[in-house]
């Protein structure tokens, strides 16, 4: 089941299931922004990331000595028991809470809620995590929309660019073959404040920065000055990624990181996990400005 939602300027359509964006488009020239899935290169288009993000280490987690199994990027993605809701012609909500399904993946009671608004040129993606339950719960979250590169047919990837807010020396995580997180660092060739894109920079998967002091980057053509402008507030990490020689590029705002290597099993103890004691909320917002 899709729902739509719309404005004067843009228009979303997000697929019940897994409350995932699948399109979003300029009302004015029609032109698509977001990825369109081909299943033979990657099924997906903007899963939301709950309570884990990336790789878990043994595939699971360890709450009170009892072993939960913990799929890559968490129990939201490809849900089917989402909750939804419409609040206005421009604006959507997705609900998950706790059942007794998910008590057998993820120990704590909790409800979390993605809400989509479309305002003037933006898309606002808002996730809100309440603790339900009698004991702190702990977890992470995060985006991983996949955006249209090239936006055009006339266009190529190697066309367009990441801008960043300032110059300054940027070096990303590297991931062993099990996708956890090693010790190494890897420094990234950058130009200035922009990152050119090509086919082979995810080659080594995904580029993550961590504890980053900016809160927004622009996807754009590098030989024009606009484009996409991707906001983040909050966030202290960042990923880019696609399939090598994909026509996207994921912009992933992430609260918390994949697991590392070293990293303990038992969720009370990830390094970069949140912590929400009984009955509190977290809020947090990514937002998509199209720039005209």
């Amino acid at each position: 089941m899709f729902h739509i939602i719309t404005n004067e300027l843009l228009t979303c359509s997000i697929i019940a299931k897994g409350a995932e964006i699948r399109s979003l488009k300029n009302n004015k020239t029609g032109q698509e922004y977001i990825w369109q899935i081909d299943p033979d290169v990657w099924r997906s288009s903007s899963p939301p990331l709950f309570p884990a993000i990336g790789t878990i280490k043994g595939d699971k987690i360890i709450y009170k000595d009892k072993e939960y199994p913990m799929p890559k990027h968490g129990i939201a993605r490809d849900n089917d028991a989402f909750e939804f809701k419409q609040l206005s012609a421009s604006s959507y909500s997705y609900t998950l809470t706790h059942s007794e399904a998910t008590h057998h993946l993820y120990p704590f009671k909790f409800s979390f809620t993605i809400t989509y608004t479309l305002e003037n040129n933006s898309l606002l993606m808002s996730y809100k995590v309440v603790n339900l339950d009698s004991e702190p719960m702990y977890f992470t979250c995060g985006g991983h929309t996949a955006y249209a590169c090239p936006v055009t047919a006339t266009k190529a990837l190697t066309d367009y660019v990441i801008e960043f807010p300032e110059v300054q020396e940027r070096s990303s995580h590297t991931l062993n073959n099990q996708g956890l997180l090693t010790s190494t660092m890897r420094k990234v060739e950058t130009n200035g404040a922009l990152l050119p894109l090509s086919k082979t920079i995810f080659n080594d998967d995904a580029l993550i920065f961590s504890e980053i002091d900016y809160s927004w980057v622009r996807l754009r053509e590098s030989a024009k000055t606009k484009g996409l402008v991707i906001r983040f507030t909050g966030y202290p990490h960042l990923a880019l990624w696609a399939q090598p020689g994909a026509d996207y590029v994921c912009i992933e705002p992430w609260l918390g990181l994949p697991d590392a290597e070293n990293e303990s099993l038992d969720i009370t103890k990830k390094s970069t996990y949140t912590k929400l004691v009984p009955q509190e909320q977290f809020s947090i917002t990514i937002e998509t400005e199209v720039e005209e």
